[in-house]
C-alpha cells in the first residue's frame, strides 16, 4: 500500500505542486517546530544549542549536496548517468561528516563548548547527512518528471521524524538523546522509503548497472559543480553569518532569540521554492532549445511572485508577527519588531539572489556564482564581529540585509547581461 502510494498518481502535476510543496514546508519548518517542543520542554539555553547546531549541520550540509541537485535535474542532455551521480554523493557525504567534526573539535576549544553541546553539533550534522543522501534519489525522479515521488517521500519521514524527535524530548527532557533517537529512526525511514521508490523506477527511468559507470565521469561531477558547491557553500555562511558571530560574542540565549526571530526569513524562500522548484526542468530545456522569450517570460513570472511575497509577508510581520512568534516560542519577544521586519527584507533579496543562482546554474556559468560567493563571504567574514559587537542583534539584523542585497546584485548583473546577448 506505502509503495503504491508513493510511485502511482492520477495526476502527476497536479501532485508534484502538492506534495513538493507540504514536503518543502515541513522540511523548511522542521527547526521551527523542534524549537517550539524545545523552549516548552527545556531552557531557553538548549534552544540556543539547538539553533547554532543546526546552522552548523546546514552549512555541512552544502558539503554533503555538493550543489549537484540543480544540475542533475537540469541535465537534459544526459552528460552523466545516475549511479554517477549517487557515487559521487557518498563521496560528499563521507567528506561532510569528516568535516563537521573536525571543525566542532576545533569549535569546540576555540569558545570553550561543553562536550554535550560539541556532541549535539556532531549529531546534528549527522541528522542532516540523511537529507543530503536522500537529495540525489529526489534528483532522479523529479528529472524524469515525478517529482510528486519526491514529495511524498519527503512528508513522510518529515513527519515521522518531527514525532519522534517530539516524543522523545518529553521523555528524555534533554536535547542530545532525543537527537540520537532521532538520527537513528530518520535514517531508517529514508532507506524503507527509498527503497521501495527505487525498486519500482529503476526499469522506468532505465537507470543503467553498477558496471557502466565511469570513475573519469565521477570525477567531472565533482570537477563541474564544485562551483555550485563553493557557492551554495559560501551562500550559506553568508546567510548564517550573523549566527557564528552571536556566538563567539554573546550568550547562547541571545542566540536563541535571533533564531526566533529569524524563522520567518525562510517563508519567503519556501514559497518561492513552490513555485519555482516544479518549473526547473521545464526552464533548462527552453535554454537548451534556445527558446529564450518562453524562458524570460517565466523568469519575470517568479521575479513578480517574489515582489508579491514579500509585501504580504512584511505586512503579516508588522500586524502580527511579534505576537504570534511569541506565542509559538513561549518568549517574550516584545522589542524586536523593526529587527524582524528588516530580516524579512532581507530574507526576499536571499529569494532573490536564489533565483539568479538557479538560472545561471541552468546557462551553466558555475563559476560567476563562486566568484560572487567569495566576494561576498569576505566582507561577511570582516563586517559580521563589527556590527554584532556593537549593534548586537539590531546589528545582526542590519548585517544580515545589506549581505543579502550585495550578493543580489552581484548575480543580477551577470544574469541580465546573458540574457541580453542571447536576445540578440
Amino acid at each position: 500500500m506505502i509503495k503504491h502510494f508513493l510511485t502511482n498518481s492520477n495526476n502527476i502535476d497536479k501532485d508534484s505542486y502538492l506534495w513538493n510543496m507540504i514536503g518543502s514546508m515541513l522540511n523548511a519548518f522542521q527547526s521551527v517546530i523542534f524549537l517550539m517542543i524545545l523552549t516548552r520542554a527545556v531552557d531557553l539555553y538548549e534552544a540556543g544549542v539547538f539553533t547554532i547546531a543546526y546552522a552548523n549541520a546546514n552549512l555541512f550540509l552544502n558539503i554533503g549536496k555538493y550543489g549537484v541537485r540543480n544540475f542533475q535535474v537540469s541535465d537534459a542532455r544526459n552528460q552523466f548517468n545516475f549511479q554517477e551521480y549517487k557515487i559521487s554523493r557518498y563521496i560528499t557525504v563521507i567528506l561532510m561528516i569528516i568535516i563537521s567534526i573536525l571543525y566542532t573539535i576545533y569549535s569546540s576549544n576555540v569558545n570553550n563548548y561543553e562536550q554535550e553541546k560539541s556532541l549535539t553539533i556532531i549529531w546534528m550534522c549527522l541528522f542532516k547527512a540523511v537529507d543530503a543522501l536522500e537529495d540525489v534519489y529526489h534528483g532522479l525522479y523529479q528529472r524524469n518528471d515525478r517529482l510528486d515521488v519526491a514529495g511524498k517521500c519527503m512528508t513522510i519521514r518529515m513527519v515521522l521524524t518531527i514525532i519522534i524527535f517530539g516524543v522523545c524530548l518529553i521523555f528524555y527532557k534533554k536535547l542530545l538523546p532525543s537527537l540520537i533517537v532521532t538520527t537513528i529512526s530518520t535514517t531508517i525511514i529514508y532507506i524503507i522509503l527509498n527503497s521501495l521508490c527505487y525498486s519500482k523506477f529503476k526499469v522506468e527511468f532505465e537507470v543503467p548497472d553498477i558496471k557502466s559507470v565511469s570513475n573519469k565521469q565521477i570525477i567531472n561531477i565533482l570537477k563541474i559543480c564544485f562551483p555550485l558547491f563553493l557557492g551554495l557553500f559560501l551562500a550559506f555562511y553568508i546567510g548564517n553569518a550573523p549566527k557564528y558571530a552571536i556566538d563567539s560574542t554573546l550568550s547562547s540565549e541571545s542566540q536563541a532569540i535571533y533564531g526566533f526571530i529569524a524563522m520567518p526569513v525562510f517563508v519567503i524562500g519556501l514559497l518561492n521554492s513552490f513555485i519555482f522548484n516544479p518549473v526547473i526542468a521545464k526552464m533548462s530545456i527552453m535554454w537548451s532549445d534556445q527558446n529564450y522569450n518562453s524562458f524570460k517570460k517565466l523568469l519575470l513570472k517568479q521575479i513578480l511572485v517574489i515582489v508579491a511575497i514579500i509585501f504580504i509577508c512584511e505586512i503579516g510581520a508588522f500586524i502580527l508577527g511579534i505576537p504570534v512568534l511569541s506565542i509559538l516560542y513561549h518568549t517574550d519577544l516584545h522589542g524586536y519588531k523593526a529587527e524582524l521586519l528588516i530580516l524579512l527584507l532581507g530574507g526576499g533579496f536571499l529569494a532573490f539572489s536564489g533565483l539568479f543562482v538557479t538560472i545561471l546554474t541552468i546557462m551553466r556559468k558555475q563559476t560567476t556564482l563562486a566568484i560572487g560567493y567569495i566576494i561576498v563571504s569576505l566582507m561577511a567574514l570582516i563586517m559580521s564581529p563589527i556590527f554584532v559587537k556593537k549593534y548586537e542583534i539590531m546589528g545582526a539584523a542590519v548585517l544580515y540585509l545589506v549581505l543579502m542585497i550585495i550578493l543580489c546584485v552581484i548575480f543580477a548583473i551577470p544574469m541580465i547581461l546573458i540574457l541580453k546577448k542571447h536576445s540578440k
